[in-house]
């Protein structure tokens, strides 16, 4: 038999060549096969951007923009962050909503986190555990609004104005003063050292502070000589309505013959306190201020009280420690009663802030409105000229006992009192 060699050679070639076309194929998904399984295992072992997420819809009505920025972002850190299995989902939106915030330059505005929320409602309902004084940031700084009567930031001697440049050792230009009030509290008998530095000052002086409970006052009053009272406000917080009513009562019933409103140092606090406060000096549908809402809206809110003190010959101390809420009572009744105003130039806060809680435990603190005198005197930044302005030598401590000697302030108000009462 003649065999034909290369024919049998062509036809094993072929064959050769068809198995190794058939494995190198084989290889070639197997190899893709491995590789995009691979990608797909590790992709699938990472959080989806939207895994766990609840509420994930939008709110109906939002101004123009792309979210796309935000979850590319979401989705990049996911898969490219090195440290990605120590991301926490809760932070991550905690953190963004709080760059929310931050975007719109204000200082009064926040977002509080559960524990931040927490602190910050303590304080409003007016015990926490600290120095004992109000802070806000101004001109890019960290100041004092003013300490609290009786506590350890009054006794080192801390003023209206001071700046707080650090806290135990922390600058505080990038601090939120909520931020910076989360540093200077702690447990009772503890210290948290502060790096203060005052106008009048060369350089700034570190002085150390032992956190005390505070307990915080909102209101009282005594009588002076030739009947005249004196009333105290120390701040617009939750427990000052109902302390009020019954100091406006005793007030009433003494019958003085004059009255001096002290709002030197008074922070402010809740814009519906100041408005209900208001009601007792002024008669019913009196404008008590104008909140400028943006887009041209102006909401006015007016007096519904029944205007048991409004008959009073008054005169009101404001000092740099004047702020936000006493602004308010004081110049709605400087504007409708031409009340004098006695002192020096108010803090200027002119902007309310409300504190909206969220679902879970968080809150925003959001500046909501600008506000006006009622006869549209703008506050926010200059505050309120007093009609005379006197300085007192000696710094006087915001709860101090009545000192007729040392407050010149005070001793003022009296003479400009007295002066009213002849012409009436």
């Amino acid at each position: 038999m003649k065999i034909n060699f290369n024919q049998k050679t062509k036809n094993l070639a072929k064959k050769i060549a068809t198995i190794f076309s058939i494995v190198l194929l084989s290889a070639s998904i197997f190899i893709s096969g491995f590789i995009e399984g691979s990608r797909y295992g590790f992709k699938i072992n990472l959080p989806s951007p939207f895994e766990k997420i609840v509420n994930k819809e939008k709110p109906k009505e939002l101004p123009a923009g792309n979210m796309d920025v935000f979850w590319e972002t979401w989705t990049t850190i996911l898969e490219k962050y090195v440290d990605r299995d120590k991301l926490v989902t809760q932070k991550m939106i905690e953190g963004a909503s709080r760059g929310l915030v931050d975007s719109l330059e204000d200082p009064h505005s926040e977002f509080l986190n559960s524990e931040q929320a927490q602190k910050l409602n303590e304080e409003l309902s007016g015990e926490f555990y600290g120095v004992g004084m109000e802070i806000t940031k101004k001109d890019g700084f960290l100041v004092v609004i003013s300490p609290l009567p009786d506590t350890p930031a009054e006794k080192v001697g801390l003023k209206p104005n001071d700046r707080i440049l650090k806290i135990n050792g922390e600058e505080t230009l990038n601090l939120s003063s909520l931020e910076a009030a989360e540093l200077i509290r702690g447990p009772k008998n503890t210290s948290v050292s502060l790096v203060i530095f005052r106008s009048e000052w060369n350089e700034a002086k570190e002085i150390k502070i032992i956190r005390e409970k505070i307990s915080i006052p909102s209101v009282d009053w005594q009588m002076l000589d030739n009947k005249i009272a004196y009333l105290k406000i120390y701040n617009f917080n939750q427990p000052l309505s109902s302390k009020f009513y019954q100091i406006a009562l005793e007030i009433f019933a003494s019958q003085p013959r004059g009255l001096i409103i002290d709002l030197r140092n008074n922070p402010g606090g809740f814009l519906e306190s100041v408005v209900e406060i208001s009601g007792w000096f002024l008669d019913k549908g009196e404008v008590i201020l104008k909140e400028d809402l943006g887009n041209e809206e102006i909401k006015i809110y007016r007096a519904s009280g029944q205007g048991l003190l409004k008959n009073i010959p008054s005169v009101v101390l404001i000092n740099e420690g004047t702020a936000s809420a006493s602004e308010i009572l004081a110049g709605a009744l400087r504007d409708n009663r031409e009340v004098k105003l006695v002192g020096m130039r108010s803090f200027g806060k002119g902007s309310v802030q409300e504190l909206v809680n969220l679902k879970n435990g968080e809150a925003v603190k959001i500046t909501i409105a600008k506000w006006l005198t009622p006869k549209g005197i703008i506050i926010d930044k200059n505050g309120l000229n007093p009609d005379f302005e006197v300085k007192n030598d000696d710094e006087l401590g915001s709860y101090s006992k009545v000192d007729l000697v040392k407050d010149k302030q005070l001793n003022k108000a009296i003479v400009e009192l007295q002066k009213l009462l002849i012409t009436n």
